[in-house]
């Protein structure tokens, strides 16, 4: 009697687990369904700066203009997830449904980059007028008379997200560049001597010169957005302020070939790279 007992305490927690999953998964859908042109993902800590002794809760955020929604942790959107310090790289297996979305405790003092890297994910733009916008708001303008004007685009997208948080030690290391897409801090915006910080953009380990990086930010009354080029080995620069959290942006679109287009059902492949911190 026991033992029937038990199995029907087990059979209910799964049933609820199961349930609740489905929630999670209908609510992502959802949020997608009514925001599929936020291609924009960042990550945003609770607090960037950590403490040893409690656990770290980072959102995932999607939107645009650095104003979005966060929501709950679903693995199936995520190919890596992972923390970085100067000595060691560690995985981070999360919950489905864990809110924050990413929960850690960081047992290393110092400088630290969490890295978040998605899947690719499908989109089909309901007018060519939103994909036109697109491209003017990326400065891609000269792709716009390089795409079938009487056909609904259609878009597979990564997404290569970063925060940069410490515990309030001074230390700092250079990332090398391993993604396909990313942004890699040069100096620690958590030096207080430093009002100038300095990034690299990396395309598959090859810095991109030349390119636009959207830099938003925002204090308790304002948000602010600015836009910079990089240099020819891909260095860009800005000057930061205290008390502002900061959120920089880079998307590189390609027109996929004929093998591609037919694998991934899409007209164009983009990535997208955030970096993101507080002063």
């Amino acid at each position: 009697m026991k033992n029937n007992k038990n199995i029907n305490i087990l059979k209910n927690i799964n049933l609820l687990k199961q349930i609740f999953y489905f929630f999670v998964v209908l609510l992502f859908i959802t949020f997608l369904k009514f925001n599929s042109y936020a291609h924009e993902l960042w990550l945003e800590p609770v607090n960037f700066k950590f403490n040893n002794k409690e656990v770290s809760k980072i959102h995932i955020n999607i939107g645009q203009n650095f104003n979005g929604s966060p929501f709950g942790y679903y693995d199936p959107n995520k190919k890596n997830l992972y923390l970085e310090n100067k000595n060691k790289v560690i995985n981070l297996p999360q919950r489905d449904g864990n809110f924050p979305a990413i929960q850690t405790l960081i047992l290393d003092k110092g400088f630290h980059i969490l890295n978040y890297e998605t899947n690719y994910e499908f989109l089909k733009y309901e007018s060519i007028e939103k994909f036109e916008d697109f491209l003017k708001e990326q400065n891609f303008e000269s792709t716009l008379e390089k795409f079938d004007k009487n056909k609904l685009p259609t878009e597979s997208y990564r997404r290569f997200a970063k925060a940069l948080m410490t515990n309030g030690n001074k230390s700092f290391f250079i990332q090398k560049p391993k993604l396909d897409f990313e942004i890699i801090a040069l100096t620690s915006p958590y030096n207080l001597k430093e009002e100038i910080f300095e990034f690299q953009l990396f395309e598959k380990g090859n810095p991109l010169e030349n390119w636009q990086i959207t830099i938003f930010s925002r204090d308790e009354e304002n948000s602010y957005k600015e836009i910079v080029k990089t240099n020819p080995n891909g260095v860009g620069k800005i000057r930061i302020f205290e008390n502002r959290t900061y959120l920089l942006s880079a998307v590189k679109l390609d027109k996929t070939n004929y093998i591609e287009k037919l694998k991934y059902k899409s007209d164009w492949f983009s990535l997208w790279a955030s970096l993101t911190f507080k002063k």
